[in-house]
């Protein structure tokens, strides 16, 4: 081969070089406009103060997650804004514990994406947290026809929300009351499917809450709701029945009732259910008895009411 020909056998291996090269680079893809584009600006921006912390929070669409690489936070004590944390993308919330009750505080948030284009500002709030108040204390419940009441102490013009949760030790942010509470008590409708725990914060009247810590926890456990007893039992005597009769139960929660029986003096024994306030006994009306009624709860029975010394129609001893 003589020169020439080495020559150019060197120029087109250098270009196959360059083109490989070339090919190779080009499948990361050069950069898009889209990847510099502004991002959205996150939005509804506000603040609950609790549990010794600055709650923050605020929204932006889950499917704009993708373009941004984290969020930042910023904060004025009355100067320029500073930035006090970088949240990641998947957040929703931040918790500021650096502040003082009694200071005015600026807060602001912005997206960064991934070339650190920011976005705009979201909306600033304003918040001056104040002393939190002690918590309540002696929370108690008591079972009602329909309901469950609460009640707490408290200091005297005292402002509180109640929380309800179905797991144990975590409640959210929404009380159940719609308006903060100035009384020491508070009605829920039952929930007699499963075990529910409620806790009470007291709180000022502003707009970032000021809430305290909570009060101790209590547990309200449908299992152990107790049916009062029966009142108002007697009896109606034919020559082969015994019609039985009691008032209907306050509570409404009251699933139905129990019949039990005595003949002459032996054990009780469970007879028939209803789930009325009824029942009438075809048998053993010709031996002396005796009859115990237990109102039903969701999960467990009452106290039972008696009616005793029932005799057959006819005798003496007969008992009204």
């Amino acid at each position: 081969m003589n020169r020439t020909s080495r020559r150019t056998m060197i120029r087109v291996m250098i270009c196959l070089a360059v083109l490989a090269i070339a090919a190779g680079c080009g499948k990361k893809g050069p950069p898009t406009l889209s990847s510099f584009e502004k991002p959205q600006a996150p939005s509804q921006l506000t603040a609950v103060h609790r549990d010794n912390e600055m709650k923050l929070f605020w929204n932006f669409p889950k499917d704009k997650e993708i373009v941004i690489h984290n969020f930042i936070l910023l904060r004025s004590s009355g100067q320029e804004f500073r930035k006090i944390a970088e949240p990641a993308r998947e957040s929703r919330s931040f918790s500021d514990r650096d502040f003082s009750p009694g200071q005015g505080y600026q807060y602001k948030i912005a997206a960064q994406n991934h070339k650190g284009v920011f976005s705009s500002d979201s909306n600033i709030i304003a918040v001056t947290p104040g002393h939190v108040p002690e918590p309540p204390d002696n929370l108690l419940f008591r079972v009602g026809p329909n309901s469950l009441d609460l009640q707490w102490r408290g200091p005297a013009g005292g402002l509180y929300n109640v929380y309800k949760s179905r797991e144990k030790g975590v409640y959210g942010l929404q009380p159940l009351n719609k308006t903060p509470l100035s009384s020491l008590f508070f009605s829920d409708a039952l929930d007699l499917g499963k075990t529910v725990y409620y806790t009470i914060r007291s709180l000022t009247d502003s707009s970032i809450r000021d809430e305290s810590l909570p009060s101790s926890e209590i547990t309200v456990d449908p299992h152990g709701f107790m049916p009062s007893p029966p009142a108002g039992l007697r009896a109606v005597l034919s020559s082969d029945r015994t019609y039985l009769f009691w008032d209907e139960p306050a509570e409404r929660w009251v699933t139905g009732f129990r019949i039990y029986r005595r003949l002459d003096g032996e054990d009780y024994r469970l007879i028939a259910e209803t789930q009325i306030p009824a029942f009438i006994d075809h048998g053993s009306s010709a031996r002396k008895r005796d009859y115990r009624i237990h109102a039903v709860g969701p999960f467990s029975e009452g106290t039972g009411a008696e009616l005793t010394g029932i005799a057959p129609v006819g005798d003496n001893d007969q008992k009204p």
